[in-house]
């Protein structure tokens, strides 16, 4: 919004600056009152503040409940931005099982299942045990226990296919 930086030295002059002014902010309006988002979000606000019973005089016009929603949407869409590029990294379990599959790229999941028992039997870093079903209670679920950055994580037996099958994709995309 620009403002006054001199005084105007006409009535004609101040004229053309309001005509000026209320072009754009109608342009403005026009634009935001198309946007089916913009102009859902600014009628709720309204709704609420009449809900809320605020006295007339001190709710928001339709043009000031447009633009509050589009700075909000601003806002929401370079926070989302932010956090929208990051991409997850692999655990030290993932890398592990990415490693058999270079090995053994037509492994099942009950074969890297029993080699990942056995890398928990001969000790090896990553991996520091897999479950037993006839260890477990009912409702408990079966998991793999590893050591990832020195913190120890779990991970379902169940989640081991698309392990397997993530490991898969990665191993033929980078033959």
């Amino acid at each position: 919004m620009a403002y006054l930086t001199s005084i105007p030295a006409s009535a004609a002059e101040l004229k053309a600056m309001h005509q000026q002014f209320w072009l754009k902010q109608s342009e403005l309006l026009n634009k935001r009152i198309c946007d089916k988002d913009l102009y859902t979000i600014a009628m709720r606000t309204l709704e609420s503040e009449q809900r809320m019973m605020v006295p007339v005089k001190n709710r928001k016009t339709l043009e000031s409940a447009l633009e509050d929603a589009e700075d909000s949407r601003r806002i929401f869409q370079s926070s989302f931005a932010r956090s929208g590029g990051k991409t997850a990294k692999t655990d030290a379990l993932q890398r592990r099982i990415s490693e058999i599959v270079n090995r053994e790229p037509n492994i099942s999941c009950e074969q890297l299942l029993h080699k990942l028992r056995n890398l928990a039997k001969d000790g090896v870093e990553v991996v520091i045990d897999v479950d037993q079903r006839s260890d477990l209670l009912v409702d408990e679920v079966a998991r793999i226990h590893f050591r990832d950055h020195r913190t120890t994580k779990t991970s379902p037996i169940s989640g081991l296919k698309h392990r397997l099958s993530r490991a898969k994709k990665q191993n033929k995309v980078s033959r």
